[in-house]
């Protein structure tokens, strides 16, 4: 009797265990299955959201000097002095940034404040290479005009071909006198379009034509 009596608790036990096994199991798919998901046509997180890269440096002042990489943050600008596409990057290969770009005083204002981890400008923001440093390589625009004399990269629309190193004289002119970099960009992949953008700022765009517009203007 006593032998039935054991074996019929411990079957009680086990039964017990078991149901309180289930029942832990049924109260764990319920949450499981009752926890907030993310829909599949969520929206995701483009990559403009994403948080960007960052390093223990960002926030510290860069400390610019004329010896500086600049190609850790005009990375743009670097691109493009090394690629094909762009017609000076081949002939200026030899250059580094600071060949041309020698305006210490006016780079070091411009990089004052600048911090790493800070997005470097698209464009250049200020003037930094001076006329003599294309000179002192490529001599004056006199005789860069005479290098130039049967250039067509300088044709309007109306067939009018002008020597780009050659402006006609004229009070216009003589008022404001282009520099070098007024038509070249070394990172640029089009320089003829760069110097009819430079000078339809007074003539009509795509002709070379004065004494229309501008003596409206002076009357």
């Amino acid at each position: 009797m006593d032998t039935n009596t054991n074996r019929t608790n411990r079957g009680v036990a086990l039964l017990a265990v078991f149901g309180a096994v289930l029942a832990l199991a049924t109260v764990l798919a319920i949450s499981v299955g009752c926890a907030p998901k993310e829909a599949d046509d969520a929206p995701k997180p483009t990559d403009q959201e994403q948080p960007s890269a960052t390093s223990a440096m960002d926030g510290q002042p860069v400390g610019w000097t004329m010896e500086s990489d600049c190609s850790l943050c005009h990375t743009v600008e670097a691109e493009g002095a090394a690629e094909p596409a762009c017609p000076q990057a081949e002939a200026h290969e030899a250059q580094v940034c600071g060949d041309c770009h020698t305006m210490e005083s006016e780079l070091s204002t411009a990089h004052a404040d600048v911090k790493f981890g800070d997005k470097a400008p698209t464009k250049a923001t200020v003037v930094t290479v001076e006329p003599q440093s294309c000179i002192d390589c490529h001599g004056s625009m006199e005789e860069m005009a005479a290098l130039t004399a049967s250039s067509t990269a300088l044709t309007d629309s109306n067939g009018v071909t002008v020597n780009p190193h050659e402006r006609p004289e004229g009070s216009k002119h003589d008022e404001h006198p282009a520099t070098c970099t007024d038509c070249h960009n070394n990172h640029s992949r089009d320089l003829p379009k760069d110097a009819m953008k430079y000078c339809a700022q007074c003539h009509h765009r795509g002709v070379f034509q004065c004494g229309t517009c501008h003596e409206l203007r002076d009357r």
